[in-house]
């Protein structure tokens, strides 16, 4: 079982790490009228193997934000397409389901799903309310290894306390694609998840997930670096994110990285 201390010092320690020793984190920013989205992202090691994938952690963060001052437009659906060479591996961890940790505090979630906590991190936020304007927030956000309907998918549990205690779950879905640079699409609904309750503007999250499985220790989060016979570098899409809002076109950033081959 993980417990929410421990969980937030190996967090704040690996975010440390990624900041310190993984070199600088790799932004993409995208425009559209007022509204500008920004998302960064670092992976750790640098270093990679050519081909076996091996275990990575994954710093994101990402910063929605009305150029013109006041609160952006709630985002409807978010797509992340990750890179082929980035594999999602989650034979033999366990799984969580919605209803165990919605509704729940974040210390409850973790005391009914934390064996299968895959990353963790913080959301801001602003609650509209009828006639009342809006209310700041923020709060934890974990992020688990889920089910849904007999499928896997990540359930991203979010909780704040002010003004009242909320909490929400957004499911993931997961799609493998066959062709092109991308390999593995997650997809969420925002309005389903979250109503006309919250409009999430910033997020900072850090994934990682080292387990044992029939003696064997795997990772969730695993990579290898694309580099051509004899090359000891590329340069390769990370991911792209694909952003709708409601009455607007949807916005797309391509997050770019270099890596090294470890031989």
């Amino acid at each position: 079982m993980v417990h929410r201390a421990g969980a937030r010092r190996k967090v704040g320690a690996l975010l440390a790490a990624l900041l310190l020793c993984g070199g600088i984190a790799t932004a993409a920013t995208i425009q559209d009228g007022g509204l500008r989205i920004t998302v960064l992202s670092q992976i750790m090691p640098y270093a990679l193997p050519r081909a076996k994938p091996a275990p990575i952690a994954v710093f994101v963060a990402g910063h929605l934000q009305n150029a013109k001052g006041g609160i952006p437009p709630q985002l409807q659906e978010l797509t992340i397409d990750v890179n082929r060479h980035g594999l999602l591996q989650s034979r033999g961890l366990p799984a969580c389901g919605i209803e165990s940790v919605q509704p729940a505090t974040t210390s409850r979630a973790l005391s009914s799903c934390g064996d299968a906590l895959i990353g963790s991190g913080q959301f801001w936020a602003n609650i509209v309310l009828p006639d009342q304007g809006a209310y700041r927030t923020q709060g934890r956000l974990l992020i688990f290894n889920g089910r849904k309907n007999g499928r896997p998918v990540i359930l991203t549990h979010i909780y704040t306390s002010h003004p009242f205690n909320s909490s929400f779950v957004i499911p993931f879905s997961i799609r493998h694609i066959h062709k092109g640079p991308y390999g593995t699409e997650l997809h969420a609904s925002l309005p389903q998840a979250l109503g006309d309750w919250g409009y999430l503007d910033r997020i900072k999250l850090t994934l990682k997930r080292e387990y044992t499985f029939k003696g064997k220790r795997l990772s969730y989060f695993n990579a290898s670096c694309p580099a051509g016979k004899g090359a000891k570098r590329a340069a390769f899409p990370l991911a792209y994110a694909e952003f709708s809002f409601a009455g607007r076109k949807p916005l797309g950033a391509t997050v770019n990285k270099t890596c090294g081959v470890k031989e």
